[in-house]
């Protein structure tokens, strides 16, 4: 389904993905997960830098949500409500993309059970993605998911990358959406599944210096 092997895929999406502040959103990512929005100074404390670093920091990360609060509501995995909904132990949060519901298991250690729909028929598209980077329970089993690679770095990665990742109900149902972005790629959802395995364990996995603690 694609001219790419699915290693070379891995390799430069996990390059061209890659943050800016790649420790600071690992750090968004896993608080996250717990639900709830997170304080600056939380981020301080687990970082251990300063408020004005911080600042300066988050100021690279120009996508990242925040309440009236100032506290991150989400980047990549969101409080905010999206098509992709993201369940992990019974806490419900969203992602930025059909991509992020394959690549964030495996970045968290933690199970999700995923519903998106299919933009084209409005199909509802469910499945279990594991930490292993593997997938059950989908349905419907024809469910594919759309990529974008891009040739090179992105600063803006919604607004570029996830825009272009989507669940659609078949191949043959993402074809017509695929006539009008001939730079995207289609892969079954358990190919998708092994490539965010392996841009996990590229982008975070390897330098991990904490998980999130499992309810």
């Amino acid at each position: 389904m694609q001219h790419l092997s699915l290693e070379m895929l891995a390799s430069s999406l996990a390059e061209q993905l890659r943050c800016a502040q790649e420790d600071l959103c690992h750090q968004i990512i896993h608080s996250l997960a717990h639900g709830k929005p997170v304080a600056p100074a939380t981020l301080q404390n687990l970082l251990q830098i300063s408020q004005q670093e911080l600042k300066q920091r988050l100021a690279g990360l120009p996508e990242t949500e925040f309440d009236q609060e100032g506290n991150i509501l989400g980047w990549g995995v969101t409080l905010v409500p999206t098509t992709h909904r993201f369940q992990l132990n019974g806490t419900v949060l969203y992602t930025w993309c059909a991509f992020d519901t394959v690549l964030f298991p495996p970045s968290l250690h933690m199970q999700a059970s995923i519903h998106s729909t299919c933009p084209v028929t409005g199909q509802a598209i469910t499945f279990v993605a594991t930490p292993e980077g593997a997938i059950r329970d989908l349905t419907p089993t024809s469910s594919v998911v759309s990529l974008f690679v891009p040739e090179r770095r992105l600063d803006c990665v919604r607004a570029t990358f996830c825009h272009q990742s989507l669940f659609f109900q078949s191949e043959q149902v993402a074809s017509v959406w695929l006539s009008t972005h001939p730079g995207a790629l289609i892969l079954s959802i358990e190919e998708a599944a092994l490539v965010g395995s392996m841009v996990a364990s590229r982008r975070f996995i390897a330098g991990q210096k904490g998980s999130v603690e499992r309810s």
